[in-house]
């Protein structure tokens, strides 16, 4: 028997999960960057950024990020190991204050790491924020909707299916409508905190009756969406077309919504 006729709940992020985009990126980082630098520097902020997503920076996609102390850890099953400089040399060790790590483990994770790095108010996080996730459900910069994918979902033979996201304030609601996807879920989780809520969520299932093995996470942050799941018994599959830091073994692994979509349907023709 295939583990995903086993399933029962289905837990499914939404960012880099539902759909995929990181073209806000530069936007985002911009607007918290405005009156801050110039032109010229934001830029070469920008570009830093999307090289942290390719793999060509010094810092690597899917470490840890010290907020207080600027510095990266690698890491040996999410527990942080070796430091190093923003520049990537290498520090004593030096034990890492758990309060003070970021993963990045996603696209809004980058832009949160330059945020810190640069010092952006809170004030103006918020509202570079609110600014861009808008912006993403409207033209010109509207989100591409991938069909195939919410007809994977809509057929899932499952008793429960979980829609659950970190995004706060109103824009997770007008996601859900620009997306059409209201219909999808028996239950929508805004302001999420993961990866304490993916756990307590998890937690709660059991305690409803649900078998660990009964219930699958599908998302784009490992550290948020997946280690929770895992780490109590549940499956796990992550979607992502970015090369993490480290060496993890997850149920499923798929980099774009169209595999995701193959995946949900006929998970065989998928490379695990």
């Amino acid at each position: 028997m295939n583990w995903l006729d086993e399933l029962k709940v289905v837990i499914f992020d939404l960012d880099g999960t539902l759909y995929q985009d990181d073209a806000f990126l530069g936007r985002y980082i911009g607007y918290m960057l405005e009156e801050m630098l110039d032109e010229t520097e934001t830029a070469e902020v920008v570009m830093e950024a999307y090289d942290m997503l390719d793999g060509s920076h010094s810092v690597p996609f899917g470490c840890f990020f010290d907020r207080e102390q600027h510095v990266v850890y690698e890491h040996e099953n999410f527990e942080p190991t070796a430091s190093f400089t923003w520049e990537g040399m290498k520090r004593n060790a030096q034990e890492a204050d758990p309060a003070s790590l970021l993963f990045v483990g996603d696209v809004w994770c980058v832009a949160h790491v330059f945020a810190e790095k640069y010092k952006v108010p809170v004030e103006k996080r918020a509202m570079a924020f609110e600014k861009v996730r808008f912006e993403m459900i409207r033209q010109p910069h509207g989100i591409r909707l991938h069909s195939p994918l919410f007809e994977s979902i809509r057929a899932l033979d499952v008793e429960r299916k979980i829609f659950m996201t970190n995004t706060p304030g109103e824009t997770g609601p007008a996601f859900v409508h620009y997306l059409n996807i209201g219909t999808l879920f028996n239950d929508f989780v805004f302001g999420a905190k993961k990866p304490v809520g993916m756990e307590k969520m998890v937690k709660s299932l059991i305690e409803e009756g649900y078998a660990p093995h009964e219930i699958l996470s599908v998302g784009d942050n490992p550290f948020n969406d997946l280690l929770p799941v895992k780490q109590l018994g549940g499956r796990t599959c992550l979607i992502s077309p970015y090369t993490h830091f480290g060496q993890h073994t997850w149920d499923g692994a798929v980099k774009t919504v169209e595999e995701l979509a193959i995946f949900l349907r006929q998970p065989s023709t998928v490379n695990l």
